[in-house]
């Protein structure tokens, strides 16, 4: 890039360069990497569109979008996600937090109390990115965020740590062989749930960058759907809800395997009007 450039100029380039690597939203990656740099807001860049650069934030731009041009993800390059209104530290860790992820947590919080001040548990947590959302909303819970993988866990606890939450608990936990040693008012997960087939057909950023095993499951993509179901079905007490983001094609196995234990369940689709979410509680 030139050291004489505008920001629309900027825009514009980086958008061509990055169609060229076949990003998808291209323009809007742009968008995110020039404002992150400038520290500007998305509509303040087009105000001030024949504003010239400096030489500094032109470097790290280009840095930024050659990077994005070798599919490392958009949230990785910025180190951090927004998901429901807070920030969430995000690297190769744990799975990046998707929208249909934070959509999960709205739904959520529509069938818990506003004054709930009793246990949840993320089976399953990641980035922490779902119970922290929830902890933030339910002040007076007890959250446990549980999660086989280490890495995972020490990103979990780095955001903890910036949203100085003290409410929420950590914990190494491995659901195919571990027990739970306590009962839980709400039970989330958004477990692995891919099949091999669709994860051979993810995008590069997919494959390259998130955890596989944090995405793909045996049994056609249902293994770890089940071994979160059997804990609930232990561990939640009667009227105890149980939350689940499940994969595309699952709904009916699932709910065979759910439908002597639970009652009043709902499957929600996502904004894709996919068949995403089930919403069970404990007979």
């Amino acid at each position: 890039m030139s050291e004489h450039l505008t920001l629309l100029d900027v825009i514009e380039r980086s958008t061509e360069y990055l169609n060229k690597k076949e990003v998808t939203n291209s323009k809007c990656d742009v968008e995110w990497i020039i404002s992150y740099i400038t520290q500007k807001g998305k509509l303040e860049l087009y105000l001030e569109y024949e504003k010239f650069l400096d030489k500094e934030d032109l470097k790290k731009i280009r840095r930024c979008i050659i990077d994005r041009g070798k599919r490392i993800p958009l949230q990785h390059i910025l180190g951090k996600v927004n998901f429901a209104g807070n920030e969430i530290f995000c690297d190769k860790r744990a799975l990046i937090p998707r929208p249909e992820t934070e959509y999960f947590t709205e739904l959520i919080k529509e069938r818990i109390s506003s004054k709930y001040s009793g246990k949840i548990l993320d089976l399953g947590t990641g980035s922490g990115a779902i119970i922290i959302t929830l902890c933030m909303e339910y002040k007076n819970c007890e959250g446990y965020g549980m999660d086989k993988s280490i890495n995972a866990l020490s990103l979990a606890k780095e955001n903890i740590k910036f949203h100085n939450l003290k409410n929420i608990k950590l914990q190494k936990f491995d659901w195919t062989s571990d027990k739970l040693n306590s009962s839980y008012g709400v039970i989330v997960s958004n477990p692995p749930y891919l099949t091999n087939d669709e994860w051979n057909c993810a995008e590069k950023e997919v494959k390259a960058f998130d955890p596989k095993d944090a995405l793909v499951s045996k049994e056609n993509g249902l293994s770890d759907i089940y071994h979160v179901i059997n804990h609930a079905k232990k561990n939640l007490p009667k009227k105890g809800l149980l939350a689940l983001e499940i994969g595309i094609g699952q709904k009916n196995n699932i709910l065979q395997n759910m439908s002597s234990e639970f009652t009043e369940i709902e499957i929600i689709k996502d904004l894709c009007k996919r068949e995403r979410f089930i919403f069970a509680y404990k007979k």
